[in-house]
């Protein structure tokens, strides 16, 4: 039996893992080391096959899952909680590194095993699990950003604006994260913006938050012997990948007032403020995101301007638009488009829609 809340039989498990691919499932019944979590192991290595545990903080962390349970959704801040609770002393950058790509793995583990059993065993959606893989990348964010912001002010000292008050950063989370809609092989997209260019450190504020941005993203998406974190990409910032790593509040204004172009319109429809500083980030929202994206007058003809730009996605990045899940014909890529069309059309358009 497993210690879960309500515990399941370890016969229901492996029945479970032999309904799903009987040949694998029984070579990790035979390989896998007898510990409390074993079915649970086998059923995660047979569904999931990356999810094997093959190393000793692997077969621990099933076991911690076994034993504390997995039937109840975690929220963003008790994921947050638990994070830098396994992270330790944000002084210790090698420590955190490793503590803390192990805990987001945990609670990949835990995630994939909701997502794999039913209801009545303490199984979720696939809303719950986009939902609850969102709110993880944004905790190990604010873990990375945390511990960025601590090493650079240590380094260089705190990051102050003119009028002596701290300056702040906000992670932008944008595509599938910003729509908490994560999937489980999703990379993160986010954009970094800070408060002002108006003060300073040792470094001017615009060095010193670029140092702090790379330093958190190498924290996630640098490989190691544990794994990554997440993988990150930061090609939606103004400019993309020729644009500087973070923007303050006015050069971002000035960007998307200037040069912001319709796809960056309706990829904004996703954004939120992801990491860091919640306060900066309803700003950014209300002075910036939202006058950018909602224009005054209804312009039914972005619509077909989305259309276009489908086509061109998919005769630029496709090498098979017939068997392209995500940029063919009825793909992915398609009804992200009708709806950001739809929702930045205006009023007139979005009841055609509907």
């Amino acid at each position: 039996m497993v210690g879960d809340i309500d515990p399941l039989a370890a016969g229901e498990l492996r029945d479970q893992a032999r309904h799903i691919d009987s040949g694998r499932a029984e070579v990790l019944e035979r390989e896998l080391p007898d510990h409390p979590g074993r079915e649970l192991s086998v059923l995660l290595g047979t569904a999931f096959p990356p999810l094997a545990p093959a190393l000793d903080w692997q077969h621990a962390a099933v076991e911690r899952i076994a034993q504390e349970g997995w039937r109840v959704e975690r929220q963003r801040g008790d994921l947050l909680s638990r994070l830098l609770a396994r992270a330790g002393d944000l002084s210790d950058a090698s420590s955190v590194g490793m503590n803390l790509r192990r805990a987001v793995h945990e609670e990949k583990l835990r995630i994939a095993l909701r997502e794999l059993l039913p209801r009545n065993q303490g199984g979720a959606s696939v809303d719950v699990t986009a939902h609850e893989l969102a709110d993880l990348a944004d905790a190990a964010f604010e873990v990375a950003l945390a511990e960025a912001d601590r090493a650079i002010a240590e380094r260089f000292g705190p990051p102050l604006r003119s009028d002596g008050q701290r300056s702040k950063i906000v992670v932008l989370g944008m595509g599938k994260l910003g729509g908490l809609e994560l999937n489980a092989g999703s990379d993160v997209d986010v954009i970094f913006i800070y408060d002002t260019d108006d003060g300073g450190s040792e470094l001017p504020l615009h060095d010193h938050w670029s140092r702090v941005a790379r330093r958190a993203v190498a924290t996630l998406d640098t490989p190691t012997a544990d794994g990554m974190v997440w993988r990150v990409d930061l090609r939606l910032r103004p400019e993309g990948s020729q644009g500087a790593i973070v923007n303050s509040v006015a050069a971002a204004e000035r960007y998307y007032e200037t040069w912001g172009r319709l796809w960056e319109r309706a990829a904004m429809l996703r954004a939120r403020p992801s990491a860091g500083s919640q306060e900066l980030g309803a700003l950014l929202e209300r002075e910036v995101l939202l006058p950018f994206v909602y224009r005054h007058g209804v312009d039914p003809a972005i619509a077909t301007a989305l259309a276009e730009l489908v086509q061109r996605s998919r005769a630029e990045l496709s090498a098979a638009p017939d068997r392209d899940l995500k940029l063919g014909v009825g793909g992915i890529r398609e009804a992200e488009f009708f709806i950001q069309s739809c929702s930045s059309s205006g009023a007139g358009a979005s009841r055609a829609c509907a």
